[in-house]
């Protein structure tokens, strides 16, 4: 499914950084990710050297570079999207590249060492479990000796229980219409249809519990894995944070 249309849609704008929503979640994700880091138990280096995965807009790596005066790469497959992170950096003056490709090869796309490599945002609903499994047996090629990974998520598993709907209308216009279709308990998936009035398409979307995250962390032969419940700021939403060391 073509993420850019999903995106557009009122609930999803603070994961663009060219829209009002965007804009007030970058200020609320420079105010507060210094007491994200500390829940995570993660402290960094003077200049650190950052790699955001499945970066989206680049809003986390906006905030790292503005407040640790890091060098950042963000790293995602819609280049719409990261161009917009990129306009915002050099408007703020801040050493901020971009990578168009795949998170699952994104070892080979990526030069350096990395102080922190993050999956923030709660992109995992877009991952399967194996290719997770494959981004996450790549981290250790690119961490520094004492360089920290860390991933951000929601229970997805545990937030669907008491709220999913087999249809919706979302808070678009023109009205769009989304209806549950099918689910895949093999591969971990439910299916929804979104049809407005010229296009539709199905959109997969992936079930995430922490115990998943962390036995991925774990099998892949990361030490220090830590678990941590974290409350998001601006989403008002409940979020575990996790953290892998490679040493």
């Amino acid at each position: 499914m073509s993420l850019e249309w999903l995106y557009s849609f009122d609930e999803l704008r603070a994961y663009s950084v060219d829209t009002k929503q965007g804009k007030l979640r970058l200020e609320s994700t420079i105010k507060h990710l210094p007491q994200l880091l500390e829940t995570a138990g993660i402290s960094l280096p003077k200049n650190p050297n950052v790699l955001c995965l499945m970066a989206g807009s680049c809003i986390e790596g906006l905030a790292f570079a503005e407040l640790y005066k890091a060098e950042v790469t963000c790293l995602d497959l819609q280049k719409q999207m990261l161009l917009k992170g990129l306009k915002e950096a050099r408007r703020r003056k801040l050493r901020l590249k971009t990578v168009v490709a795949d998170a699952k090869e994104f070892a080979k796309k990526v030069n350096g060492k990395f102080d922190i490599v993050t999956i923030l945002g709660s992109p995992l609903p877009h991952v399967g479990i194996f290719d997770f499994d494959h981004v996450v047996s790549q981290v250790k090629e690119v961490l520094s000796k004492k360089g920290s990974f860390l991933v951000e998520q929601s229970d997805l598993v545990f937030r669907i229980m008491p709220q999913y709907r087999d249809a919706m209308v979302p808070n678009v216009n023109p009205p769009v219409i989304n209806v549950h279709i099918g689910f895949n308990p093999r591969e971990g998936y439910f299916e929804r249809l979104l049809f407005g009035r010229n296009k539709q398409e199905v959109f997969r979307v992936f079930l995430w519990s922490p115990w998943i995250i962390e036995y991925v962390l774990k099998k892949n032969g990361f030490s220090s894995v830590g678990v941590k419940p974290y409350a998001d700021p601006y989403l008002m939403a409940q979020l575990f944070l996790f953290t892998a060391r490679s040493g």
